[in-house]
């Protein structure tokens, strides 16, 4: 009976421990009798910035020369997208092909990113990873459908002759844009009064005469817009990420860029592709393959990173360029064990793993 009582508390205990290896969902946590940690490897963020110009051609277009003398002005409306700035930024991640395992005493020192990146040996501070990156391609709802308000400072009806029988009549086009016309010459003019009145009497409010002249400018403007139009600008943010491999890179499509849309992401054809090209410097990386170093037991690596220049192509164009140290373009090498006895302090540079700093314990 006894022996059947232990074997009882040992089925028991066995469920028990394997229940604690186990996942909500499932996943067996199997030991690795060390402590896993990646390298990082550097990804390329491009930040791109363009300008939409919406333009609604005015309704009186076609009397604006003949009333204003303003000559060619649009009959159509348009939409215009223009590349106003690229910045190239790095940033990384966990290299799934630098995967490591640490064992011994150097594996109760490490430190690691949220991401499992080592960050740190006997240090204090573990730096994040870094935020990720947000593109929106919604369109732009704010823009009215038809940005001309009724700003007539005269009725657009007028009573018929006594063969309407009293009835209202609609003004013809012609009389609607003389009115315009008419208003803009009487705001020109009381503008023109204002201004002589502000230098021969003194106003005893200046913000208040400021407020007066800027609402002239405006309804002004309003007006002049019924003839040569509107034009609606906004600025739109984008980024996008790529992550080379430990080679040269040659017209990987970042993104797609239409005139007439805008900045699109890359699955979408109607827009041209703007691509990245990543020449590695392989003399850095020369010198770093003649240093081979075999890995000690407490298996702690870091790299040495290479060099790229990077380009971005806009067709035949090239709109932004410049030098960057990629992780990945270089080399790992291991750590010496003689600095994993817990008597350094050491530091690695987030974005690529190559050792920032190597200090005595105090």
């Amino acid at each position: 009976m006894r022996i059947y009582w232990i074997l009882f508390l040992f089925l028991v205990s066995t469920t028990f421990v394997s229940a604690q290896r186990k996942k909500d969902d499932g996943t067996v946590l199997v030991s690795t009798e060390g402590v896993i940690y990646s390298l990082p490897r550097t990804g390329i963020r491009i930040n791109v910035q363009a300008k939409q110009e919406k333009f609604f051609h005015g309704p009186y277009f076609q009397y604006a020369e003949a009333m204003l003398g303003l000559k060619n002005a649009p009959s159509g409306d348009f939409e215009r997208w223009t590349i106003t700035d690229i910045q190239i930024e790095t940033f990384c991640e966990a290299d799934p092909d630098q995967v490591y395992k640490s064992t011994g005493i150097a594996a109760s020192m490490l430190n690691l990113t949220e991401s499992g990146i080592l960050a740190g040996i006997n240090a204090e501070a573990v730096p994040g990873d870094g935020a990720f990156a947000v593109s929106t391609f919604l369109g732009d709802t704010k823009t009215p459908d038809y940005p001309f308000a009724d700003l007539s400072l005269n009725p657009f009806f007028e009573i018929g002759d006594s063969t309407a029988r009293g009835a209202l009549v609609t003004k013809s086009l012609e009389e609607k844009a003389q009115e315009a016309a008419h208003t803009i010459t009487k705001l020109r003019k009381r503008r023109f009064k204002s201004l002589a009145n502000a230098y021969d009497v003194q106003l005893p409010d200046g913000r208040a005469y400021e407020l007066m002249v800027e609402e002239l400018d405006q309804l002004e403007a309003e007006y002049v817009g019924l003839f040569i139009g509107k034009t609606y600008t906004k600025s739109f943010d984008y980024s996008f990420d790529f992550i080379p491999g430990e080679n040269s890179v040659s017209g990987e499509v970042a993104f797609r860029f239409s005139e007439t849309k805008g900045v699109l992401p890359k699955t979408d054809l109607s827009g041209k592709p703007v691509v990245v090209d990543m020449k590695k410097l392989d003399n850095l990386a020369s010198a770093q393959n003649k240093l081979n170093v075999a890995g000690g037991p407490s298996g702690v690596y870091y790299r040495v990173p290479g060099q790229a220049e990077i380009r971005i192509m806009n067709g035949m164009n090239l709109i932004a360029a410049t030098r960057a140290t990629i992780a990945q373009f270089g080399t790992v090498a291991p750590l010496p064990e003689s600095l994993l006895d817990g008597t350094y302090r050491i530091a690695f540079h987030p974005k690529t793993g190559a050792i920032k700093s190597v200090l005595d314990v105090e």
